[in-house]
């Protein structure tokens, strides 16, 4: 017994080396992309530094030999990418949107320049994922804060929206479910399959895993994202809907908000 106890440290201690460099894609965005010159050849240690435009934090990566680049763990948020090497014009981006378990590419070519100069685009929108295979739904801010969804103000109310989704119901009492969580069908699959994390932390009721243990406040929520598909490994749990909260973070500037809803059937 002793024996194998001895043997099993090692393995144990390279899981846990491993758990701790993996990055929670469910947390994070990702962001990467190439860097060629002008005849399409890779341009290897260029520098590229991603600035997120609400807090300032800087992050820098420097490309390899395929003049392949990328960052796996980017908080949400819009952030500006410059990108510069010796003997090239710098060519910044702003704009550029990160998004919580979603992956976005950023292909750059650079132009030879022979004296300091730099090159400043808008970022184009993003239109297909072509890294990851996941189906995906985010559900944004705007919609969260505008589109109705009742007088609990439950984001869950949104779910009607997404392909594949049953309208969204109410289960159990008040003293089981107090949350006045809401279950849904995703493409047929039961719902007691669905699993949500609030900020990468699972929140299902383990008594109950088809409600949801904590609903936060919908003004409190930045988005949602929405996995129906194709589920990446580290999303665990989930055969229906793989389903990410992510909480409003701090800026450099203070902000915040009021509202007023009327709720009136007679309307």
């Amino acid at each position: 017994m002793k024996f194998r106890a001895f043997r099993a440290l090692p393995v144990l201690g390279l899981a846990l080396s491993l758990a701790n460099s993996l990055p929670a894609q469910v947390l994070y965005g990702s962001l990467t992309g190439n860097v060629t010159d002008s005849s399409d050849a890779a341009v290897a240690g260029a520098r590229v530094a991603a600035v997120n435009a609400n807090t300032g934090v800087e992050r820098q990566a420097v490309t390899d030999d395929r003049g392949a680049y990328a960052f796996n763990d980017l908080q949400a948020g819009i952030y500006t990418v410059t990108i510069s090497a010796p003997a090239f014009s710098a060519v910044k981006q702003s704009g550029v949107r990160i998004d919580a378990n979603t992956v976005r590419r950023s292909d750059v070519r650079l132009q030879v320049s022979q004296v300091s100069e730099s090159i400043s685009v808008a970022a184009a929108g993003l239109t297909l994922q072509t890294d990851r295979a996941d189906v995906n739904v985010q559900l944004e801010r705007a919609q969260i804060a505008e589109l109705p969804i009742g007088a609990a103000r439950n984001f869950q109310n949104l779910y009607k929206t997404i392909p594949g989704f049953s309208p969204p119901g109410d289960a159990h009492s008040d003293a089981g479910n107090p949350q006045r969580a809401m279950i849904t069908n995703v493409n047929g699959v039961s719902y007691s399959n669905n699993n949500t994390r609030l900020d990468g932390a699972t929140v299902s009721y383990p008594w109950l895993p088809h409600i949801v243990a904590y609903v936060p406040p919908a003004d409190a929520i930045e988005t949602v994202n929405v996995v129906t598909n194709a589920f990446d490994a580290e999303q665990g749990m989930a055969g229906g809907a793989a389903v990410n909260v992510t909480i409003k973070s701090g800026t450099n500037q203070f902000h915040g908000s009021a509202h007023e809803f009327h709720t009136n059937s007679k309307m």
